[in-house]
């Protein structure tokens, strides 16, 4: 498996793998797409990386900036994953993870932050932190057990992550 960074070549493709993940779980992520789109015109799109196998694109994961209320830059949010049904438990997912956190540490990145379940993310280095809110209004902290943070100085940000519109419902 080769993990790199998407590339225009591979739009099609991330479109498929999206909407293949979205389908088998039904969970309503269809709109993951245009939110991958609009993030990508916007600017917002930090990180974009694709899994291949045989030339073929099994998985995606994305990232973007989050704003951070108390001032704190170089926050991240950690979303729109996505691997083909039939690429499940071969650690696809993990992987692409783990590749796009050692990119952001390379690019001077603080953290990441991510809406999630606590008993996936947890193992892979991230905490709860309860001290912060999320989102962009008060009903997304319905989740507050679910939202979790990843620093890479042991310093934990003060204040509200504002994530990018549409983020948080296609993670």
């Amino acid at each position: 498996m080769e993990i790199r960074r998407e590339t225009a070549a591979d739009f099609d493709a991330i479109m498929n793998v999206t909407l293949a993940a979205a389908k088998q779980h039904q969970i309503g992520k269809q709109n993951g797409y245009q939110t991958l789109t609009a993030l990508r015109r916007s600017g917002q799109l930090t990180l974009s990386l694709v899994a291949e196998i045989e030339g073929t694109i099994v998985g995606h994961v994305a990232f973007c900036p989050v704003h951070v209320s108390g001032g704190d830059k170089g926050w991240y949010a950690l979303g729109l994953m996505s691997v083909l049904p039939e690429c499940h438990s071969q650690g696809i997912r993990k992987a692409l993870i783990a590749e796009g956190i050692e990119m952001l540490r390379a690019m001077h990145g603080k953290g990441v932050a991510i809406v999630g379940d606590p008993d996936y993310f947890g193992p892979l280095g991230f905490m709860t932190a309860p001290q912060m809110s999320y989102g962009r209004s008060n009903a997304n902290n319905l989740l507050a057990d679910d939202f979790m943070v990843m620093t890479f100085d042991d310093r934990l940000p003060y204040g509200r992550m504002e994530f990018p519109e549409g983020f948080l419902s296609v993670h």
